[in-house]
């Protein structure tokens, strides 16, 4: 087997001076047969790393190599990072990097270094050609993985047959837990809730939230609420569930989790009074702001929880907003809700799928009961999906220095070029709305200025777009 290792470049001498001699020394030790394939655009156009990646794995396939590694100029392997034949899906290499303290970027981070077979490059047609200057290439790419079944996809293991759901039309919708003398100040102690619900974004309302959005405003969609200083769980319009509280010094507090529309989630909030924590947790799973799934958490709060007395709990809806607040109602199901009055452990959290905890519950969702409007009951199958990540293989990298090219301050370091690709991901790519078979290694088009041999291992093609 015989590995093309394809790089994209552009005035990086003094990376190139450094990968070429560490990365072949690395694999030669490995016992791994490879050639390296330098993509070099020469033109003045904005730099295409997608474009000059699929060029370099054209000219590896074509010279015999069964497989590549879709490699950054500045990532520099550190001992033990395997670069095998990746047999059943592609891999992600670069999980461990010195830039992030030896973390991820973030959760679904596919970019540095990644292991593709032959096959697999004709099945995602490799990246798309239509990214300039910095940043989206290596997401879409991962979100051409996911469309043909080469992501680690896992849901949870208790599927819910013929379950009955609350359906919320984002136009009137909303519903009521009936009063309950158990629910008087709950929230300024310790209290879990627990709630299985299924959302959508609201376009025709409030445009999806960007990074690069300059005039779209932020807003949370209402999930479960108790109104005043509201108190609840929302999914908002930058593809977030969240949480937001609050204390009695009327101090707000706000931690959130990455998910994408459309997925059953099963969400849950601890309050651990006596440590004054909050704790967020997605199907079991507590948010790993390490990982760039989500925000801190646990969360250290300050003071006391603040009381709500005995307010009503609202569903898909909150009083707080006004008729023609366009975030008043939320559109999606929700098919449970459930109440403690005490701290779940994250034992007992990870397992609520399976066994539900009869000590201190006070409320248990059901839906005869409710106080409704405009809501439809629904039965079918509910499957509960994991969060959407690469197949990876532990890997340790060091990040040699450079320029950052990406989210600077909150904002994108290139401005309007990011931002441009971040619509195109977003709400063409994962919307469906783009063919990647139309785009992609198959369509690159290209004018080949000439190659220069750097080492019997390495070798730069030099071309135009």
């Amino acid at each position: 087997m015989k590995l093309g290792v394809c790089v994209p470049y552009r005035n990086r001498e003094e990376h190139l001076n450094i990968f070429v001699p560490r990365v072949g020394k690395h694999l030669k030790e490995q016992g791994i047969d490879f050639q390296m394939y330098f993509c070099h655009q020469v033109d003045d156009k904005l730099f295409n790393r997608g474009a000059t990646k699929n060029i370099a794995a054209k000219h590896a396939f074509e010279e015999g190599c069964d497989y590549i590694v879709w490699h950054d100029i500045d990532m520099i392997p550190e001992k033990g990072v395997d670069y095998s034949f990746p047999e059943k899906a592609p891999i992600h290499l670069a999980t461990q990097i010195s830039q992030m303290e030896y973390g991820l970027k973030y959760h679904e981070y596919f970019g540095g270094a990644v292991l593709f077979s032959k096959e697999q490059v004709e099945k995602t047609n490799g990246y798309s050609n239509d990214y300039w200057d910095w940043g989206m290439e290596d997401d879409d790419l991962f979100w051409r993985c996911h469309l043909e079944g080469l992501t680690n996809d896992t849901y949870l293991d208790v599927p819910f047959k013929k379950k009955s759901y609350l359906s919320f039309d984002g136009e009137s919708s909303w519903a009521r837990i009936p009063n309950n003398r158990n629910f008087k100040n709950f929230t300024s102690t310790s209290h879990t809730i627990s709630i299985l619900c299924r959302a959508y974004q609201q376009p025709d309302k409030i445009p999806v939230h960007l990074i690069g959005s300059k005039d779209t405003p932020f807003v949370e969609f209402p999930i479960l609420r108790i109104p005043g200083y509201d108190y609840g769980i929302s999914f908002n319009n930058s593809r977030a569930l969240t949480l937001q509280y609050w204390n009695n010094f009327n101090q707000h507090n706000y931690m959130w989790l990455k998910r994408y529309e459309g997925q059953w989630s099963w969400v849950t909030v601890v309050f651990d009074n006596k440590n004054k924590l909050s704790h967020f947790y997605l199907n079991g799973t507590e948010v790993d702001s390490k990982a760039g799934h989500g925000s801190e958490s646990p969360w250290n709060y300050s003071g006391k929880l603040k009381s709500y007395g005995l307010k009503r709990i609202y569903l898909g809806s909150t009083p707080s907003y006004g008729e023609n607040d366009p975030a008043k109602f939320f559109k999606g199901d929700i098919a449970d809700v459930k109440i403690w009055n005490r701290a779940l452990s994250p034992e007992e959290v990870s397992c609520l799928h399976r066994e539900i905890p009869t000590n201190g519950l006070i409320y248990k969702y059901d839906i005869s009961m409710l106080e409704k409007y405009d809501t439809q009951e629904v039965i079918e199958d509910v499957v509960i999906p994991n969060s959407i990540i690469p197949h990876r293989r532990l890997g340790k990298f060091e990040c040699l220095p450079h320029k950052d090219e990406g989210l600077i301050n909150g904002k994108w370091a290139k401005g309007e070029t990011t931002a441009r690709n971040e619509r195109r991901y977003v709400l063409e790519m994962q919307k469906g709305e783009w063919n990647y078979k139309n785009d992609g290694i198959k369509q690159v088009k290209y004018e080949l200025v000439g190659e220069e041999i750097l080492t019997p291992w390495a070798k730069m093609i030099n071309i135009k777009l």
